[in-house]
């Protein structure tokens, strides 16, 4: 908002710092012009004004368009203006609600996987075992028990859909949920028959449809926000599971591999499906991604030491960003880009958080991981904190960032980044 406001008064000022002509409409000094111009931002109007483009600010932008390929020249320059304002110092973890995970939900063993900010406001931590959708306020910290969910492990993930609707993706059952956050509501939009294990997560598309990444299934399916149905993509993947999705700006979704040895990219506008030969060896290896404006796609090790990137701006060529200090097994669950440029692996069983420099690829160890078995997933706050998902950590914790920037809530809630 504060940025808006600062579009409209810098507006208003070079009009009424303009020489007054108004016999050239396409004089860009002239009144006439300025004030077309103006009138174009007010109605979100991007038509052409005089041969130039009309890009509308991502701040002004509904969450729902940021994701869309002509809009991302405005959504990577505001993200690296964030960027370049850095970190005020070293970051922290902060337990920011005495209760424990267990006096909340009824249990403390692999609750929640997965956690999505809301236009609302809210953070939403999404069930693994745990019977409830649990609401988190940020400003005041406190929780809402949102809904009842059923049984166990039904469901791995979320994707933040159209007017605040998460798509809660199918893993043990057979039918796909949604969960409207503004009137905490559940409701079943369809049943197919599915193997078990079916599906982590998803990623909504410009398109209009969510797409699951698939786990023990191979078809891709998807829900069209649009018609309101589910459909399927005609090639499957193979190999095994993939364990996340992240979305580029040309429209392809990079579905990351998990048992699976390579990487499959669905391209959203043609729906046909492609592999990247490198081999990521399988055996569970790497468990997330997440992309960063320099074209980036960081994978995020579980089993693995290295830490690879896609540059899809190289062809899709794999480069080797580093190696996790002193490795491990079952390492991370989930990632987070924050407003200071770094990207925060999310610990499950490592012993420390780390973060990594999205420009340099630099691993820098942080504070100890309170826990075993801790974290999966977590999200972005409006002050650049992050939110972690207690996997069976039996608590809540926020880890602070300490970025001096912050992303605008079209930016935190863009599918690009609040995402499992």
């Amino acid at each position: 908002m504060i940025r808006n406001i600062v579009l409209f008064l810098f507006v208003i000022f070079l009009s009424h710092c303009s020489n007054g002509n108004i016999s050239n409409n396409c004089d860009v000094n002239s009144d006439s012009f300025l004030n077309s111009l103006l009138l174009r931002f007010a109605v979100n109007d991007r038509s052409y004004l005089c041969g130039y483009k009309v890009r509308i600010p991502a701040c002004s932008l509904g969450y729902e368009e940021t994701h869309l390929p002509e809009n991302w020249v405005q959504v990577k320059q505001e993200v690296e203006t964030q960027f370049a304002l850095g970190s005020s110092g070293p970051e922290t973890l902060t337990n920011y609600n005495g209760n424990t995970v267990a006096s909340v939900v009824g249990t403390a063993s692999t609750v929640f996987q997965g956690a999505l900010s809301a236009p609302n406001g809210n953070v939403y931590l999404l069930p693994y075992n745990s019977p409830k959708i649990v609401a988190i306020d940020p400003k005041t910290k406190t929780y809402d028990l949102a809904v009842t969910v059923p049984g166990a492990v039904d469901f791995i993930g979320g994707t933040l859909g159209p007017n605040g609707i998460i798509y809660l993706s199918p893993h043990t059952n057979n039918s796909f949920f949604k969960f409207d956050t503004t009137n905490k509501t559940l409701t079943n939009i369809a049943s197919i028959s599915m193997g078990g294990a079916a599906y982590n997560g998803g990623v909504f598309a410009p398109n209009g449809k969510i797409y699951y990444v698939p786990s023990g299934e191979s078809t891709i399916r998807y829900y069209d926000t649009k018609k309101g149905t589910i459909g399927s993509v005609t090639t499957p993947v193979s190999g095994g599971i993939f364990a996340n999705g992240v979305l580029t700006p040309e429209g392809k979704i990079y579905f990351i591999p998990h048992t699976a040895t390579n990487i499959h990219i669905l391209d959203t506008f043609t729906e046909t499906v492609t592999t990247i030969p490198f081999s990521f060896g399988g055996a569970s290896n790497y468990i997330s991604g997440i992309y960063t404006p320099n074209g980036r796609i960081y994978i995020i090790p579980y089993n693995a030491a290295t830490v690879y990137y896609v540059d899809t701006k190289d062809n899709d060529n794999i480069v080797n960003a580093g190696t996790i200090p002193s490795a491990s097994t079952a390492m991370f669950n989930g990632v987070v880009l924050a407003p200071n440029g770094k990207l925060y692996p999310i610990p499950l069983n490592y012993a420390n958080f780390i973060s990594i420099d999205s420009n340099t690829s630099q691993i820098k160890v942080l504070m100890p991981n309170p826990s075993v078995n801790s974290y999966r997933g977590g999200a972005i706050g409006q002050n650049g904190e992050i939110y972690l998902s207690p996997h069976s950590a039996n608590r809540f914790d926020l880890l602070d960032t300490k970025s001096i920037g912050s992303f605008c809530d079209s930016v935190r809630l863009s599918p690009y980044w609040n995402k499992f």
